[in-house]
């Protein structure tokens, strides 16, 4: 499976459109092949960024390296939330009176994560005004590719549906990623707890 040719799905080349309709990847190859290897971006960056810039902080305070469990549990939230909103989207266009399978609902949904994923790399750049304007431009990417794919995925045509449908998916994607959010500082809140409860044992 060739990950550029992903994007001919959400292209308007009709003949880029029917080449690649016959070799859509499946659940499991686009799991394997795509959303894990680009999930594992954000886990790694954020590593990379806080134990290298901030290692004595992590070195005192999360022994037993737990900064490494915290990325673990990024990817493993990354990766349900994922499967949560390709199912909710399969979902979603039922509005609109279709049904597409759930192996096109987690392709659209792979492709428009893909420009949040790489922003992740920006992470190397130590300005936050920077990383802001990256992120703020990859979710504008993101909208527009929720849109193409609704179009060229789902095939849906007529304007109205096309825009109540990429809106509805819009709104969704983002309590998505604001799950991951909660999620992960849950998950840091707990590992200072269970630090703290060590210590006064």
């Amino acid at each position: 499976m060739n990950p550029i040719r992903l994007f001919h799905f959400v292209s308007p080349n009709r003949s880029h459109a029917r080449q690649s309709t016959a070799s859509k990847p499946s659940v499991s190859q686009l799991m394997l092949f795509y959303i894990l290897p680009l999930s594992l971006i954000p886990c790694v960056m954020m590593y990379w960024r806080l134990y290298h810039n901030y290692p004595g902080l992590f070195i005192d305070q999360l022994p037993g390296n737990r900064l490494l469990m915290l990325s673990a549990e990024l990817l493993l939230l990354q990766l349900g939330v994922l499967l949560v909103m390709a199912w909710i989207t399969q979902n979603l266009a039922e509005m609109v009176n279709i049904k597409p399978d759930f192996r096109d609902s987690l392709l659209m949904m792979a492709i428009a994560t893909t420009p949040l994923w790489l922003t992740s790399l920006f992470y190397i750049v130590p300005s936050l005004s920077f990383n802001v304007v990256v992120h703020g431009v990859a979710v504008l990417v993101s909208v527009l590719l929720v849109y193409r794919g609704v179009r060229y995925i789902f095939g849906i045509r007529e304007r109205g549906a096309l825009v109540s449908l990429s809106m509805a998916i819009v709104c969704t994607a983002g309590l998505g990623f604001a799950v991951i959010l909660i999620g992960s500082l849950i998950s840091w809140e707990a590992i200072e707890q269970l630090q703290f409860a060590v210590k006064k044992m």
